[in-house]
């Protein structure tokens, strides 16, 4: 593999945009041609960001022998197309989150890649930001005990259209495809596969899901809650909690760069528990301890225990999925070890579960 990748982005959106400015604070990295299903949008989309070629279909960006790398940015309900398409050409591909519509969709893609031995990871660009790395090495060396639950939520409102492709079910739209894979793909990545799964779903005039919540339980009575919306702003951020302490990503959830961890010490048995309130109230600590500059005390005691690490993200931060499809390229890995396609199988098969929850529930 040569030292520059050569990228061509399949569709001219928002995310291709945004993916096309990422890759500018590469200098290993060009983006070589464009393609779409419009020559109008294509040239636009050339001249704006500095493509070599635009090419007015996909088999044409497919066919384009000076692409290393395809990056899949069309609509949620084209991506298993797309990756097909360009699999079958013998491109590598990068595909643009949610990987597919449903599990079924999502073996296609990975039969393929494998078949063929091609590379093939799906866009969580959170699972390849620097902080994450971080998060990561604080769970195994044990920073919070054992891991027992973790709250996360990602949601923005955002105005009713009918013709917006997150309210449009054909196009693959809804909270839980758009914004919900985020904190479900933090929660299979730091607690594995869910072994019972219960959801509710608000459905719009659309029929797609507009906010939902979500419960899992993972084996050893480890437990994850989700909230998303398209309709309302969450915080839009994730809290890991553990037997010696919790650990709590920094918004937006989906491109993080700062966590914060506090170690708590364990507390004392009822008994144990008993015995000091006693001590206190006899004392008359209980009455001292609600003072408000005993409480301020506290509060800054508090912070000082608490660890704050940040690891800036380039540019947009889209850039760092793109250093991990080129650093897997070059190395001829044919999967990435930061969103392997099991996991990606794993988060759509997930995804199906939400939605049979809502179909028992009537409400699909």
């Amino acid at each position: 593999m040569r030292n520059t990748i050569r990228w061509g982005i399949l569709g001219t959106g928002w995310i291709a945009g945004l993916f096309a400015r990422g890759l500018r604070e590469l200098p290993d990295a060009r983006l070589v041609a464009v393609g779409s299903r419009s020559r109008q949008s294509a040239d636009a989309f050339a001249r704006e960001h500095g493509a070599t070629r635009a090419h007015a279909s996909y088999e044409e960006l497919v066919r384009d022998a000076e692409v290393d790398v395809v990056y899949v940015a069309t609509t949620n309900n084209a991506h298993r197309d797309n990756c097909l398409l360009a699999l079958e050409h013998g491109k590598p591909v990068l595909c643009e989150k949610p990987f597919t519509l449903d599990a079924a969709e999502a073996s296609a893609v990975v039969e393929a890649a494998r078949a063929r031995g091609l590379f093939c990871m799906e866009g969580m660009w959170m699972h390849c930001v620097p902080v994450m790395r971080e998060l990561e090495s604080l769970v195994r060396a044990g920073a919070i005990g054992d891991v027992r639950m973790l709250t996360a939520q990602l949601g923005f409102p955002v105005e009713f259209d009918a013709r917006h492709r997150l309210f449009d079910l054909a196009l693959g739209g809804g909270a839980l495809l758009d914004l919900g894979v985020y904190p479900l793909a933090l929660a299979l990545r730091l607690m594995g596969s869910p072994t019972r799964i219960s959801s509710q779903a608000v459905l719009g005039k659309t029929g797609v899901d507009e906010q939902c919540t979500i419960l899992l339980e993972f084996p050893e009575g480890r437990q994850a809650a989700i909230t998303t919306s398209i309709r309302n702003r969450t915080p839009n951020d994730a809290t890991l909690m553990g037997t010696d302490g919790m650990i709590h990503l920094h918004e937006p959830i989906y491109r993080p760069e700062t966590l914060s961890l506090v170690r708590a010490a364990r507390q004392g048995g009822a008994r144990t528990a008993s015995r000091v309130r006693g001590y206190a109230e006899r004392l008359g600590l209980e009455r001292l301890a609600q003072h408000p500059r005993v409480r301020d005390v506290r509060e800054l005691l508090q912070l000082a225990r608490t660890q704050r690490v940040t690891r800036r993200v380039l540019g947009n931060g889209y850039a760092h999925e793109a250093l991990e499809v080129m650093r897997c390229l070059r190395e001829g890995l044919k999967e990435s070890p930061l969103m392997p396609l099991d996991e990606s199988l794993e988060l759509m098969r997930t995804v199906d579960a939400i939605r049979r929850e809502w179909a028992r529930q009537g409400r699909e």
